[in-house]
Parts: C-alpha cells; structure tokens; sequence
C-alpha cells in the first residue's frame, strides 16, 4: 500500500477544533497521505466570542471562521475543509443516526482509513462535542455495513482514533489545569484521559511550526499580540525547547480497529497512526 492510498479524515465540531491533530495533519499530508477534515458547525453559535470585533459580526462569523478553517488546512497542507451542516451549539440535539449516516457516507466517499474525532469526554464536556464523539463512533461500523444504504459501496476504515490530553500533561501545565470554557452558563475544565489509556503518541515535533502557523488562522478565537501576531496562547509563549518537549507530541486513544493487523496495535503503543495499515 503506497501512501496515497492511506487516507484521514478528522471529524471535528468547531473550527479551531482540527488544531488537537494539526501536527499529525500536516505531517501525513507531507507523507502523501490524503488528508480531509469535516467540521460539524461553522463556529457560529450565539455563545462564541469573537475576539476581535473589526473581523466579524453575529450575522458574518459563521462565513468568517469557515474561511480561518480554510487558512488552517491551506497551511497544513490539507484538503479543504468539509462542513456538515449543523448549527453550532445545538449539535447534541441532532439524531445521532442521521448525522452518523453522513458521516458514514463521507468515510465511503473518501475511502478513509483512519478516522480521529473527540474522545467521549468532549475534552472539556462540551456538548458539541460529546455529539461528534457519538455519531462519529457510531459512523465507523455503519461505513462497512452492507446493509446500511448510504449511497457509495461499504468501505471499512482501518482505526478509530480519540484525540486525548494525558491526565499527567493536565497537572504539568497550569493552563491547561486552570482554564475553564463557558458553555450555556456553566464553567467547564478539561477532563483529561488516564494515562494508561494513552495508546498512541506521534512525534510532531518537525511540524510544529506548522501547526502554531495554521492555528493562527483563527483570528476571531484568539487574542493576538501586536508586537508578536500570535496569538496569546500558552504554546506560543513558551521558549521553542520547552515548546517542542510539553508539545511534541500528539496523544490518541486507539478506540476500535477493524482488521487484524491494525487490531493487533491495541496491545502496545504505537507511534503511527497508520501503525498496522501501511
């Protein structure tokens, strides 16, 4: 199998959400790997902030951060963005089987054979993106079922991927720890996954650069300092080393696998998405 027939698709909730995995993004689109990501909402909830005023309003931020996730994916080398559709902040209102045979049916189109998402604890429990968790889980077995008519012929992906934040990274880092999200009225911290749960752990370190560059795509979420123009963000204001030690790696936890050889990565770790498939 060359590299281009290996194929991610990153199913997401928001724009700036794609940043977890935006060191893995770049690094398999550099690969040859075909690279997508699906973005449940335009990022245009009546909840989100806008950092910066003179960049959008209420009625033009959805159009707006649809093109700072453009910007993003154009600087990790990706294809552009796909959108599902749903209205920021009320994705967990949406049927779960019905977004989940769109998803399905995106992973035939695009014959993927790794699919990352959320993990079921949302990060931090948003509700957005406890959705995606669900319907996306649900779409990796529907995409190889033959009975489950959703257009293109059944497609198997080879893994399931949750993006993950190590319980221990929470406790070295006080941003991280500290920080809390309001989400409709409630304060929310990140949750973190138990260590032991870590399955997988890529090396980014090469395409950090990247990915800081492609996060500041999303000029409408960050704070930006005039001196720097970058955004006032924990990994920006860090020296380079520290950078590349708390940052240099991007964490997973290998959810399913649908072959053997795959399957069989579930018992050690691994430093490669496509650990198994290629």
């Amino acid at each position: 199998m060359t590299n281009r027939d290996l194929s991610i698709l990153g199913v997401f909730a928001h724009p700036d959400d794609e940043g977890s995995i935006g060191g893995c993004l770049a690094k398999y689109a550099t690969e040859g790997a075909r690279v997508y990501v699906a973005c449940a909402t335009r990022g245009d909830g009546v909840d989100a902030q806008i950092k910066d005023p003179a960049l959008a309003t209420r009625d033009t931020l959805g159009q707006v951060r649809s093109q700072e996730l453009a910007c993003a994916c154009e600087k990790l080398g990706v294809q552009p963005p796909l959108f599902l559709g749903y209205q920021d902040g009320e994705v967990d209102q949406v049927r779960v089987e019905e977004a989940a045979r769109k998803v399905a049916r995106l992973m035939r189109e695009l014959k993927s054979s790794v699919v990352v998402t959320h993990g079921p604890e949302g990060g931090y429990g948003h509700p957005d993106h406890l959705a995606v968790s669900a319907f996306t889980t649900r779409a990796f077995g529907l995409a190889s079922d033959p009975q489950a008519e959703l257009g293109p012929p059944p497609f198997a992906p080879a893994k399931l991927y949750y993006t993950a934040i190590p319980r221990s990274f929470m406790e070295k880092v006080p941003s991280f720890r500290e920080r809390r999200a309001d989400i409709r009225g409630e304060k929310l911290g990140f949750v973190g996954v138990e260590d032991e749960k870590i399955t997988t752990e890529v090396d980014i370190r090469a395409w950090m650069r990247v990915k800081l560059d492609a996060l500041s795509c999303h000029r409408t979420q960050f704070e930006f300092d005039p001196e720097t123009r970058q955004p006032k963000t924990f990994a920006f204001s860090v020296p380079e080393e520290q950078r590349l030690e708390m940052f240099g790696h991007e964490r997973f936890v290998l959810a399913q696998a649908s072959t053997a050889r795959s399957t069989a990565a579930l018992n050690g770790k691994e430093a490669d998405l496509f650990a198994g498939i290629r």
